[in-house]
């Protein structure tokens, strides 16, 4: 699972429209969730051909809720 703990990180993906620089893999999804360990604010990132659900069906990420998706182009798969 890719994680952050810094909103800035997940800001300047969103405003990339889900790219972070040097990453060649668009982010199409980000959850945020309270992790386990210390109840801490986190963002999971969602790559392109990842499972869209992870963060929202693992017992580590508590209370999750997507925060965004990238738009789908035409005839484009996640």
């Amino acid at each position: 699972m890719a994680t952050v703990n810094s909103f800035e990180i997940v800001q300047e993906i969103m405003d990339k429209e889900g790219y972070y620089p040097g990453d060649d893999i668009p982010v199409v999804r980000i959850v945020e969730y309270s992790n386990q360990f210390n109840g801490d604010r986190a963002w999971g990132l969602i790559y392109r051909g990842e499972d869209l659900d992870r963060y929202h069906t693992s017992p580590a990420c508590i209370n999750p809720h997507t925060i965004w998706e990238k738009p789908l182009e035409h005839s484009e798969k996640v």
